[in-house]
């Protein structure tokens, strides 16, 4: 294909890798897309037939000469990090690694003898179904260490089933200028979508359902709008390396408009290690077992108009439906955090030391951060939190930790909230003031207590921002809200059960 072609593709299931021999150009990208109203999946599996009977219950399938990297590599991953799969009439079993621990509903991959052992539910004959086995890393894209490809476009496709390693996507879009769209990336092993380069563009994109993430990135200048990231890190990657909706790192110049992660197992929408310059907006979060969003070791964001509910399920210290850790000059704004273990959260263990994204060593702490005209009501701790884990409030309970971090004021860190309606029923808390576990932390019922003992939210309500119908997550502002009076909250009116049109 030479720049400008287009490769139609007609419906079917195809078995393959696609790697595009060539870049386009500005005016000419090379364009790969199915054809209008039929269905095209890229697989990364091919079917096996030919099962031999290795008793109790197990059926064997030889030579099986795949073998593909661990990553990571270490006690906790030994099992995760393994790229096998196998897929009985459309469902993934669980994969295991000894031979006589197989329950049923289960494979194992004994690379060394170079056997594949599947148990089917019932103990059922595997030729009497469709099974198909990952045999392929990437399904489209030059892939890892595939070299670059400039201006691709890339449309309509359904990706599936890739056994690729973690923070490596069955769609790996590696060089610039790419864009995606109206695509589904789903069932892989690892990450859904990695890119790497600059100007990169995804639309309307659902990634679902993978091994370890949805997304992942770095780069200049990337859109993303109307992303779906859905139910991924099922195999229970650690969540905090990277696993869940999607991790950004080392990236500049970015716009997430419109994107949804909902269900992650981990971190809904994580931004990490010097990544600037960044727009988040009309986003929704739900139920994600980490924050909702999540700026961390990064600055100069605006974070907006967005709606987190229920996120931080798995009730981690500091979890909540904005998190902004180590990180500067940040706006968060008009944004509805509800049902959170915590509504908004800074948190402080710096100076986080890492190398940026021009290869120099950079260093952040939270500093410059404004938190104004935002709805926080219903969170289970506190609507807002300064989780401070650092010397200023003391020393930390655990010697091991000693004195790690600088003892940074957060009154001398410029931060500033004010014009947010906050609402708290029951034991919930306004805000939390330092850590819970250093003896100088402060936690605040009150408005009027907080306003005075520190100087902010001098035109913050606390009051019932009176949403119109939660129960139908409908967590928009009724017209006679106080809310509205403050000017605080989305301003945009949709439902958080609005699914996004993606293909």
């Amino acid at each position: 294909m030479q720049p400008g072609d287009s490769a139609v593709i007609h419906a079917g299931v195809y078995r393959e890798h696609v790697r595009p021999g060539r870049s386009g150009t500005a005016s000419a990208p090379i364009t790969y897309r199915a054809a209008p109203g039929e269905e095209v999946v890229l697989t990364g599996a091919d079917v096996i037939t030919g099962w031999t009977n290795a008793g109790n219950g197990a059926w064997r399938k030889e030579p099986w000469t795949y073998r593909f990297a661990a990553h990571p590599n270490d006690a906790k991953h030994r099992l995760i990090g393994r790229c096998e799969q196998v897929i009985v009439d459309g469902r993934l079993l669980a994969q295991v690694d000894r031979l006589d621990q197989m329950p049923a509903g289960s494979f194992f991959a004994d690379t060394d003898h170079k056997v594949l052992y599947v148990r089917l539910a019932g103990d059922r004959d595997p030729n009497q179904s469709v099974v198909e086995a990952s045999v392929r890393a990437v399904c489209f894209g030059p892939g890892w260490g595939g070299g670059r490809r400039d201006y691709i476009t890339v449309r309509g496709l359904v990706i599936r089933h890739a056994a690729n390693m973690a923070q490596r996507g069955a769609l790996f879009a590696q060089g610039d200028y790419w864009t995606i769209e109206d695509c589904t990336i789903e069932s892989t092993n690892g990450s859904g979508v990695s890119f790497h380069g600059n100007h990169v563009t995804l639309n309307r994109v659902s990634s679902r359902r993978n091994g370890q993430q949805g997304l992942g990135g770095s780069g200049r200048h990337f859109v993303l709008e109307e992303v779906a990231l859905e139910h991924n890190n099922l195999k229970g990657f650690d969540k905090d390396w990277e696993a869940g909706g999607m991790k950004i790192a080392v990236a500049r110049d970015g716009v997430v408009r419109r994107c949804r992660a909902v269900a992650n197992n981990g971190v809904g929408l994580w931004f990490d290690i010097d990544v600037r310059d960044v727009v988040v907006e009309d986003c929704f979060c739900r139920e994600n077992a980490g924050h909702g969003i999540f700026v961390e070791i990064s600055g100069g964001f605006t974070v907006r108009n967005n709606l987190c509910v229920g996120n931080g399920t798995d009730d981690a210290w500091g979890q909540a439906g904005i998190a902004i850790g180590e990180s500067d000059h940040t706006t968060i704004e008009n944004n509805t955090c509800v049902l959170n273990p915590t509504g908004i959260t800074l948190r402080e263990i710096g100076p986080r030391k890492f190398k940026g994204i021009d290869g120099k060593q950079i260093s952040y702490q939270v500093h410059d951060v404004t938190v104004s005209r935002n709805v926080c009501a219903l969170n289970r701790r506190y609507q807002i939190g300064l989780w401070w884990d650092n010397p200023f409030f003391g020393p930390h309970p655990t010697p091991s930790v000693g004195s790690k971090g600088t003892p940074l004021d957060p009154a001398q860190a410029n931060l500033r909230f004010d014009e947010n309606c906050y609402w708290m029923e029951g034991k919930q808390q306004l805000a939390l003031w330092g850590c819970p576990w250093r003896k100088g932390h402060l936690t605040y019922s009150d408005l009027a207590a907080w306003q005075t003992a520190h100087g902010q939210d001098a035109h913050s309500l606390a009051a019932d921002p009176q949403f119109i119908a939660p129960s139908k997550g409908d967590w928009s502002l009724r017209p006679e809200s106080p809310a509205r009076k403050l000017g605080a909250g989305r301003s945009v009116e949709t439902t958080d059960t609005t699914p996004w049109p993606t293909k």
